[in-house]
């Protein structure tokens, strides 16, 4: 008689992981910013989750629900900032009901009431530049209005060898310019309406 063996469902902390988390918790406690690149399959997901959950033990459920590290996919193929924020709400428990214009400012008033610590985006290969602008405006909105309380930012990537995810991103230019207006007898100064987007150094 063949017996079937149970599936294993958990978790094991490889090497890889240990060294991943680190970096993840990294980002969380000390509120800064990564580019994280590893092989596909290697376990990047399964690490996310675990962090994930662990923090959400540690918060516990003493005056209300809590999520420390707050993590979510990139939306694929579909660059609208609102396509990222659906799935910030989402992971919050909300639904994506209304206009986008409301729903994104009560996406801010969210994260400061659930305590969100650091976000991770996984699959971040897939965000575009709105994806980065608006991740950035969520990040500079809850510094405004929590100054002690820093939001940590991970863009996990899948890529291989000397490859660097979201370069090409990274680095779009927007042709379009906005005059400012000179002094008498000066040129104007003509600046880019918008600088490549270049996070902030650890």
């Amino acid at each position: 008689m063949i017996r079937s063996l149970p599936l294993f469902d958990g978790f094991i902390e490889t090497p890889f992981e240990r060294r991943f988390q680190a970096l993840l918790r990294q980002a969380w406690l000390q509120r800064s910013w990564h580019v994280m690149v590893a092989e596909p399959g290697s376990g990047k997901t399964m690490g996310i989750g675990d962090l994930r959950d662990e923090a959400a033990r540690q918060a516990g459920m003493v005056g209300g629900r809590r999520y420390p590290v707050l993590a979510v996919t990139a939306p694929k193929n579909d660059p609208r900032e609102a396509a990222l924020g659906n799935l910030l709400l989402g992971a919050l428990g909300v639904g994506a009901r209304g206009r986008w214009s409301e729903r994104k400012y009560l996406l801010y008033d969210l994260l400061g009431h659930y305590g969100v610590e650091c976000l991770i985006c996984d699959d971040a290969h897939d965000l575009s530049m709105p994806h980065l602008i608006f991740l950035k405006e969520v990040t500079d909105h809850l510094f405004l209005a929590y100054p002690s309380h820093p939001l940590g930012l991970c863009l996990v990537t899948a890529g291989r060898g000397a490859s660097i995810p979201l370069k090409d991103v990274f680095d779009q230019e927007d042709d379009d310019v906005d005059a400012v207006p000179a002094t008498p007898g000066l040129q104007p100064a003509v600046l880019p309406r918008r600088q490549p987007y270049r996070g902030r150094s650890t």
